[in-house]
């Protein structure tokens, strides 16, 4: 279990733990500081719908290799329109190569992830679902 820092941060534990039910939080603390850089640079608050995810996530569950979030290095922010776009500039400015698009639908948001090809995904990489 990762002890999440006692200084400023724009999220609390709760968006950062797993929603399965098993209340385990493995959020990446580098990741975490790039977050909390990103939403102070944006000046906008951000609700995140997916942060750090077990392998037992009902999501990650169904995936033949578990993506990003179970890394403790990925989140989904509920953004549409303009503060999507300004999410995502911004992102890409703190070094941020791998970007989620999704801006269809009623369930918009924007998928950040700190994973690297050392972590084994394709780095840079942008995508939309």
């Amino acid at each position: 279990m990762t002890e999440l820092p006692k200084k400023k941060s724009y999220f609390k534990p709760k968006e950062l733990t797993c929603k399965c039910g098993c209340n385990r939080v493995e959020f990446d603390l580098g990741f975490l500081a790039t977050l909390n850089a990103i939403r102070e640079e944006c000046d906008f608050s951000f609700p995140l719908s997916s942060a750090y995810r077990c392998p037992q996530h009902p999501i990650e569950a169904r995936k033949e290799v578990t993506g990003a979030h179970c890394t403790g290095k990925a989140v989904d922010i509920l953004a549409s329109g303009e503060k999507a776009l300004e999410i995502v500039r911004v992102a890409l400015s703190h070094g941020i190569q791998r970007i989620g698009i999704q801006q269809k639908g009623s369930g918009r948001f924007i998928h950040l992830d700190g994973c690297t090809e050392d972590d084994g995904f394709p780095c840079p990489a942008m995508w939309s679902y």
